[in-house]
């Protein structure tokens, strides 16, 4: 390997700041300025500031914030006619404004982040299902050449989707259904890097993502297809791209699961044999356009259900990117729950696996049922999988989750005081 991750970084700031031309558009389209308090009165300013921390200067107060709050919303990306993705450029920004820690803060903080989720997400996972099922979402990784013969696709889960794993075993119960062949990778061992590039540690979200690269492609398939939109962005428009200036090519194409759902819909439209009959309002997101449209057709083929669109914002990758904003993010999700009810609807569906975790706690507050679209399409096929997550999570208490769960935690062998502190901080936020 010649170049480096660091090293493409280095050459893709070197683009923007030679093709930037300060026109501010990607600021005016930016849906979370307003919110962030950022002004916008001067958009080339605000936009200099940025460049300022891509060369390494002070950059601004705006500037500085502006890449703090960004949510990968993607509005940016059509707003620019020069050639930028000014997605990946908030994102270099914000790991120029974190650089000025030191290396070893931002070391410090990656590695915290990603070993909070990685505790949460072991432990979250084994209160659901026992080992066997388990590891049929985390499958041992196999060395290089002992898979036997090329899948279809590996379907890609990252790390996060095994909190709610109804939703993984759901997708993977349809694919059986399709008839593809598909090897399943991901889990702690195989994250994209975003947790590391979130917190400005470049040179380790580098090297976390090239490894990840290099294990998707053992399998030998020409497509992953990942569930989660951050692995999506960060292997598709960060880590791949880089991959292919290291090493001058790259072992597969990275796609979203609802595009291939939308590929082999005619497919999937023959399977559809049980009615639905739902007035469904999807809690749509704006970084992956397409992946909207693939869900709204998949569930428009379902007998008898019917998609409602509300007006309302339509931002983020995933709820947790609003976390920097947490009354903006309490607002929205209102403004969604009071236009569901307006339209009379009987589901709110999340698309993504974090959105569903932030939503099922409200359950009780509201007069439809929350879900997510993948359990609207197994009832069309006749596939029921229980959302546990959502179970436990509506006791509203440690104990009972504990008590409710004693089985499971028994047969992993987990650490009760661990459960405990990890129950409390992800299912009840601290509570």
């Amino acid at each position: 390997m010649d170049i480096s991750f660091t090293d493409v970084l280095r050459g893709q700031t070197d683009h923007i700041l030679d093709a930037c031309t300060r026109c501010g558009k990607c600021a005016e389209a930016c849906p979370m300025t307003e919110p962030a308090g950022v002004d916008t009165s001067d958009a080339p300013a605000l936009v200099s500031g940025v460049l300022d921390l891509l060369r390494g200067g002070e950059g601004t107060p705006g500037a500085e914030r502006w890449a703090t709050v960004c949510s990968n919303s993607g509005k940016c990306i059509p707003a620019c006619s020069y050639g930028i993705n000014p997605r990946l450029m908030m994102n270099l920004a914000r790991i120029a404004a974190k650089g000025k820690n030191g290396e070893a803060a931002v070391r410090k903080a990656g590695n915290a982040y990603f070993n909070n989720m990685s505790r949460g997400t072991r432990v979250i996972s084994r209160l659901q299902l026992p080992p066997d099922v388990l590891a049929r979402l985390n499958p041992a990784l196999k060395p290089a050449g002992e898979y036997e013969g090329a899948p279809d696709i590996v379907f890609y889960t990252g790390c996060n989707v095994v909190k709610t794993p109804h939703i993984a075993l759901l997708v993977l119960d349809v694919l059986d259904a399709l008839h593809v062949s598909y090897e399943v990778m991901g889990g702690n061992a195989m994250c994209c890097g975003i947790q590391q590039f979130k917190q400005g540690d470049a040179k380790t979200a580098g090297r976390v993502g090239y490894n990840t690269i290099e294990r998707l492609g053992r399998a030998g398939a020409s497509r992953v297809v990942a569930w989660c939109p951050s692995c999506q962005i960060q292997i598709g428009e960060v880590a791949l791209p880089a991959y292919k200036e290291s090493f001058g090519a790259t072992p597969f194409e990275i796609a979203p699961i609802a595009e291939l759902f939308f590929e082999r819909l005619d497919d999937l439209k023959a399977l559809f044999v049980h009615p639905v009959r739902k007035r469904v309002a999807l809690q749509e997101r704006s970084a992956l356009p397409k992946v909207m449209e693939a869900v709204k057709a998949v569930l428009r083929a379902i007998p008898e259900l019917e998609v409602v669109e509300l007006d309302v914002p339509v931002m983020s990758t995933q709820s947790v990117h609003l976390n920097v904003l947490p009354a903006f993010k309490k607002e929205l999700q209102q403004r969604e729950f009071a236009a569901a009810a307006e339209a009379g609807v009987t589901t709110f569906a999340s698309i993504f696996h974090g959105c569903h975790r932030d939503l099922v706690p409200y359950q009780k507050d509201v007069s439809f049922e929350l879900l997510n679209f993948m359990e609207l399409i197994g009832e069309a096929m006749g596939i029921h999988i229980p959302d546990v997550y959502k179970r436990l999570t509506m006791m509203g208490d440690v104990d009972a989750v504990i008590a409710d769960t004693a089985d499971m935690i028994a047969a992993h062998g987990m650490d009760l005081e661990m459960v405990r502190d990890v129950v409390a901080a992800d299912m009840f936020g601290g509570r």
